[in-house]
C-alpha cells in the first residue's frame, strides 16, 4: 500500500480487512456468496489437517481390531469357531483389500459420508468374500435398492470392468447406516451437516495461502513527500515489486527522494482468522467423536492417555463399533435367522495405561487371585514357572492383608504344626 501525504505533517496509515466491513452490512465476501458453502466436499474436508487426522485415527483404530463371533451375553459370552469367524479372520478379504484396508474403508466412508457399503460375493448361500465399496460408486435409488457403478480406479467385485449394476438389494449390498436423519433411507454426510464449520477452516487455509503467495520479504507501507504524482508512485511500485516482493525477493530495502517506510503487520481480523486453526481442531474432535488431545495438538491439559482412550471408546468409537456390529449381525446372509451367535469387535486391549500403571494393575490382579502368576506371564509372552508353582492363585484371605514382601524370604507360618498335640 502506497500512501502520499498532502502536507508536511505526520501521516497516519490505517489498514483494514474486508471482513471488518461485514459489521456494516457488507455482503460481498466470496464465502458469503450463494452456493459458496456448497464447495465443501469430501476432498476439501480431507484437506483440513485436524479433520483428516480424526478420520485417520478412527479408521485405523477400527482396522486394528479383530472382529470375532460370540455366543452368549456378558460374562458368559464365548468365542465361536464357525465359517463366519473364518471369514472375519482372513488376512485378505478380497483380491483388492486386506482385512485392514477393508475396515479402514468402511470407517472412512462412515466418517466422511455417513454411510458404508459392502458388496457380498456368495457361493451356495454363504459369503465367501466381501468388498468395501467407495461411496462414490453407490447410489441409493429407493428403499433397499442401490445402483453400483464400477469404473477404473475403484474396486470391481464382479471382475468385468467398467459397468453399472442397477436394482441391487440386500442379497448383494450390506448397507451400514451412520448417525442422523432418523427415518431417512441414508444418513446425512457429516461434511454436509457441518458445512459451515468446515467452510470456515477451508477459508482460513485459503486466506493463509493467499497471504504467503502475495507476501513479500518485507510487508510495509511507503509514504512519499508532497509533489510525488500518482504516475511516479506507480512506477516506483513496479520497481519495488520486481526487486523485493515474492519469496525470493531481496530483504534489504533502499529508498530515496524523501520516502519513508512503515512496517505493517497483520490486522486484528487477519490475526483472529489465523487463530482459527485451534478452533478447527476442537471442531474436528466434536464432529468426528475423537478427543482433541489425540489430534496432535494439546489444547487443554490431558489427564492421561488411559483416561482419553477410555472416554473415546465409551462415547465415541464404541457406539460406532456397535453400529457396524449390529448391521453385520442383522444381515441374513452372514447370520441366518435362528443362529445364536453374533459379530463383536474385541476391544479388550484398546484402553491401555502407561508402563508403570500396567505393571501395578497386573500386580494387583495377581495379588487378589484374578490372575495366576503363569497367566500374567503368558500375557507378557513369558513361559510359565517351573513345577507348576505359577498355577497356584494368590488369594488374600477375607479381612487379611496382602502377603508381605520379605526380600525373597518365606514368612513364618502363623499357625505352626502342633505335632498332633492339642492346645
Amino acid at each position: 500500500m502506497i500512501v502520499r501525504g498532502r502536507s508536511q505533517g505526520e501521516v497516519e496509515v490505517r489498514s483494514f480487512a474486508l471482513s471488518d466491513m461485514v459489521r456494516y452490512g457488507y455482503t460481498g465476501l466470496r464465502y458469503m456468496q450463494p452456493g459458496a458453502n456448497a464447495a465443501v466436499t469430501q476432498a476439501s474436508a480431507m484437506g483440513i489437517p485436524p479433520i483428516q487426522r480424526a478420520v485417520r485415527l478412527r479408521s485405523e483404530a477400527v482396522a486394528g481390531l479383530c472382529l470375532d463371533v460370540l455366543e452368549g451375553e456378558g460374562p458368559l459370552a464365548k468365542d465361536v469357531e464357525n465359517w463366519q469367524a473364518k471369514l472375519f479372520d482372513q488376512q485378505r478379504y478380497n483380491e483388492y483389500q486386506t482385512r485392514h484396508d477393508f475396515w479402514e474403508t468402511v470407517e472412512e466412508s462412515l466418517c466422511y459420508r455417513g454411510n458404508a457399503y459392502i458388496w457380498k460375493l456368495k457361493d451356495a448361500g454363504r459369503v465367501i468374500s466381501w468388498y468395501a465399496l467407495h461411496p462414490d460408486q453407490v447410489t441409493c435409488t429407493k428403499s433397499q435398492q442401490w445402483t453400483v457403478e464400477v469404473q477404473e480406479g475403484y474396486v470391481d467385485p464382479v471382475g468385468r470392468g467398467a459397468a453399472k449394476y442397477k436394482g441391487l438389494n440386500p442379497d448383494t449390498i450390506l448397507h451400514i447406516r451412520g448417525h442422523g436423519a432418523g427415518g431417512a433411507l441414508e444418513a446425512p454426510s457429516p461434511v454436509s451437516v457441518f458445512r459451515d464449520t468446515m467452510n470456515r477452516s477451508i477459508s482460513r487455509m485459503h486466506h493463509e495461502t493467499r497471504m504467503w503467495q502475495r507476501g513479500g520479504a518485507v510487508q510495509l507501507a511507503v509514504t512519499f513527500p508532497p509533489g510525488v504524482t500518482q504516475n511516479q508512485a506507480n512506477e516506483w511500485r513496479e520497481a519495488w515489486q520486481a526487486t523485493y516482493e515474492g519469496t525470493g525477493g531481496d530483504t534489504t530495502a533502499i529508498v530515496g527522494g524523501g520516502a519513508s517506510i512503515q512496517p505493517i503487520g497483520l490486522t486484528p481480523a487477519d490475526s483472529r482468522f489465523v487463530e482459527m486453526a485451534h478452533l478447527s481442531t476442537e471442531d474436528a474432535g466434536q464432529i468426528m467423536g475423537v478427543p482433541s488431545s489425540l489430534l496432535m495438538v494439546q489444547l487443554e491439559k490431558s489427564q492421561d492417555l488411559e483416561h482419553d482412550l477410555g472416554i473415546w471408546l465409551r462415547f465415541g468409537l464404541g457406539p460406532g463399533l456397535e453400529r457396524i456390529e449390529n448391521a453385520i449381525s442383522a444381515d441374513e446372509d452372514l447370520f441366518p435367522p435362528g443362529i445364536a451367535c453374533y459379530a463383536h469387535f474385541d476391544t479388550n486391549g484398546f484402553v491401555r495405561g502407561d508402563i508403570l500403571t500396567e505393571a501395578n494393575v497386573m500386580h494387583l490382579r495377581i495379588q487378589d487371585g484374578t490372575l495366576t502368576p503363569d497367566e500374567a506371564r503368558a500375557l507378557l509372552g513369558m513361559p510359565p514357572h517351573p513345577d507348576g508353582v505359577g498355577a497356584i492363585p494368590q488369594i488374600t484371605p477375607v479381612g487379611g492383608g496382602p502377603n508381605p514382601t520379605m526380600n525373597g524370604a518365606v514368612p513364618a507360618d502363623p499357625m505352626p504344626a502342633m505335632n498332633g498335640a492339642g492346645t
